[in-house]
């Protein structure tokens, strides 16, 4: 049986694969009339019959347990003073729904109740903190993965980064490469076949390593991440580091309004004429269509790592996870519910992205070992990544 994790404070469930919405009824029979607003209804909630529109109204207002006031005389939904209630009034809409039988307590997450003790509640500066800490640690990041630091891979392992000191400190000391950004299609001297695939040099990256690099060190910077075994270390990160470098390098890749995958030089690597460049492309239409903004890519990126259903954890480990991603991802709920009409939707908008990351690793994952490992095993020792066949392996063993 598939272990399903819940995701968030609302009543979206989520697994490794799928994200589904699941509201408890005891009701079968379809209703005709909404019971609150008199328009025709979707079917029973919370033990009532309502539409759409008020069933989600209703799950917000007890999400939100805001305390607002009518600013008429209190009537706006007394269909004995008026033909039809003025829907704009929210105060009056909630009282309606209280009086029509609505029930809190039917708003089931994972067995217990939104309004019981897991609730967690989180106010305006609560968000806007945790908000600026990721952007800090974001601006940290992306100037790491732009300066100058460019370490000999061909004796780095998974091991050695996560035993290490934090490097993200070293851009202050190095500073970037000369001549950056580059030209999309520069031409390296030593360049062969793919642009991808290449011998160590100090005057240029290999990114397929520093962008994996880039994630397990940002990976590193949370509390979270020591309080596991070194073993749960290594199974989360085989994991989520190849998903979490690609989510990376799309998302800037948008932001800077390019049509073809860059990397923080400016170059296409792996070049639009590869054989496999559709694959490092996987998420550009579904992140381009749904628009992710700044603050949402932050929590997103932090919620991706926070993924109890990773294969061989500990017990331990998925407890430690389970917690943060529950905390990150009420924070991503509350700031939907705050920022859009459609807080909700836009929350499982957001968090579906997650299914095409994962598809994505698995199919540059299936890629490396058919594709670029039969071409590596033609070329010197040199141009073999350790840290990507190390992840790529365990991976494809877990």
């Amino acid at each position: 049986m598939e272990v399903v994790y819940c995701n968030t404070f609302s009543n979206v469930w989520m697994s490794e694969n799928n994200v589904e919405i699941k509201l408890i009824s005891t009701k079968i029979l379809k209703p005709s009339k909404c019971m609150v607003c008199v328009r025709p209804a979707h079917g029973y909630h919370c033990d009532v019959a309502t539409c759409k529109g008020c069933k989600t109204f209703f799950r917000r207002m007890c999400l939100l347990r805001g305390e607002i006031k009518c600013s008429t005389s209190g009537d706006c939904y007394d269909l004995e003073k008026r033909n039809s209630p003025l829907l704009r009034c929210r105060p009056c809409r909630f009282k309606r729904c209280l009086l029509v039988g609505m029930n809190p307590k039917a708003l089931i997450i994972d067995g217990s109740n939104i309004l019981g003790e897991k609730q967690v509640h989180f106010n305006e500066q609560q968000i806007q903190g945790t908000i600026d800490v990721l952007s800090h640690l974001e601006a940290k990041t992306e100037q790491f993965s732009k300066c100058a630091y460019n370490p000999d891979w061909t004796n780095i392992r998974l091991k050695d980064l996560i035993l290490s000191p934090s490097k993200l400190s070293m851009s202050d000391k190095v500073g970037t490469f000369p001549d950056w950004p580059l030209c999309p299609n520069y031409e390296f001297p030593d360049q062969i076949v793919h642009r991808d695939i290449q011998s160590f040099s100090p005057h240029r990256k290999q990114w397929r390593f520093s962008n994996l690099m880039t994630a397990v060190e940002y990976t590193k910077t949370f509390s979270f991440f020591h309080d596991l075994s070194f073993q749960d270390q290594i199974n989360l990160l085989k994991h989520v580091v190849i998903g979490l470098a690609n989510f990376n390098t799309t998302y800037y890749t948008l932001k800077n309004k390019f049509d073809d995958l860059r990397q923080p030089d400016g170059t296409q690597r792996p070049g639009v004429n590869e054989p496999h460049y559709c694959a490092h492309t996987v998420p550009f239409g579904p992140m381009k269509r749904i628009k992710i903004q700044f603050n949402e890519f932050l929590l997103l990126k932090i919620l991706f790592v926070c993924n109890p259903a990773v294969p061989n954890l500990s017990k331990h480990a998925q407890f430690v996870i389970e917690k943060e991603r529950h905390h990150y991802s009420n924070i991503l709920l509350k700031y939907c519910l705050q920022n859009y009409s459609y807080g909700p939707t836009r929350f499982v908008e957001l968090i579906e992205i997650f299914g095409v990351l994962h598809r994505q690793q698995k199919l540059m994952n299936d890629l490396y070992i058919y594709v670029l490992s039969p071409l590596l095993l033609k070329l010197p020792k040199e141009f073999s990544v350790p840290l990507i066949e190390e992840i790529v392996l365990l991976y494809a063993l877990s």
